[in-house]
């Protein structure tokens, strides 16, 4: 089982379970960073040998992970319906891996349209390319005008650039793992100490 978010998790044994599913003790999972892996403890013994992430969170770490067990596997990606990511099912198809893709769920914008037009933000961050998209449905004419932007993960800063948006903040990276500790190293290099 290939997974690339919480979500994704929460959904794939949501439908197990309302669909009686047992999911066998020798399923392995493949995720796309330690904290996806991790949170796989809230629904499996977590071994191992059973689950596997890629090294940095990149969607190359994960090829990489995938490439040593693809000979003898079939593997299902868990994704959302509209939010596939096609460089994952891309990489599947040309290295001839036998998968299956399992649209869960379904990704939607919430209504924030009168939060974003009548406050003027300083910092926006985004942990999904959902997100980016989100912020476009509701203000179609965004302008950045000094805002400043992060995102957290490859294919969240790929969408927030393709937005035709200044990415400032990125996560993670080795110095910034996480989003907050990403946005404390800019607001410490950019906001004068009072």
């Amino acid at each position: 089982v290939i997974l690339t978010s919480r979500n994704a998790i929460d959904h794939f044994f949501r439908v197990c379970e309302e669909m009686k599913v047992a999911v066998s003790q020798d399923t392995k999972y493949f995720c796309i960073t330690e904290a996806v892996a991790l949170y796989l403890q809230k629904f499996i013994l977590y071994r191992k040998r059973k689950v596997f992430y890629g090294a940095d969170g990149s969607n190359k770490s994960l090829f990489d992970v995938i490439n040593k067990h693809k000979s003898n596997e079939r593997f299902l990606y868990v994704c959302s319906e509209n939010q596939q990511d096609s460089e994952i099912t891309g990489w599947l198809k040309t290295n001839n891996c036998d998968f299956s893709l399992a649209f869960m769920y379904r990704t939607v914008s919430n209504d924030v349209k009168d939060m974003l037009t009548q406050t003027a933000f300083d910092v926006i961050c985004f942990f999904t390319p959902s997100g980016v998209k989100s912020l476009f449905d509701n203000v179609p004419k965004f302008k950045q005008n000094g805002t400043v932007i992060g995102a957290f993960g490859n294919n969240t800063s790929k969408a927030v650039e393709e937005a035709g948006l200044q990415l400032e903040i990125k996560a993670p990276q080795p110095q910034a793992p996480s989003m907050v500790a990403a946005l404390e190293k800019y607001l410490s290099a950019n906001v004068p100490k009072k």
